[in-house]
């Protein structure tokens, strides 16, 4: 079955997603760094993010990379 341009782009995104939600739940358990630590020190709702249910923010990205010593580039290369 072929998909259609926009189911194409609607299936990717979710897949970008879930990578940027894996991504990120690998950078806090290699840190052993707790969700409630990481939401009290920073007031940012990790789990949120982890979900991958939900579009992160530029800025609070570059934030949680901060957080955990990666540069924005660095935690895109895990990526692909």
């Amino acid at each position: 079955m072929l998909l259609t341009d926009f189911e194409y782009l609607n299936n990717s995104e979710d897949a970008f997603k879930r990578k940027v939600a894996l991504q990120i739940k690998t950078l806090r358990r290699q840190n052993q760094v707790t969700q409630e630590k990481f939401y009290s020190e920073t007031n940012i709702n990790i789990a949120r993010l982890e979900s991958g249910r939900v579009d992160i923010r530029l800025d609070t990205l570059r934030k949680v990379c901060y957080y955990f010593d990666v540069s924005l580039s660095g935690f895109f290369h895990g990526i692909y």
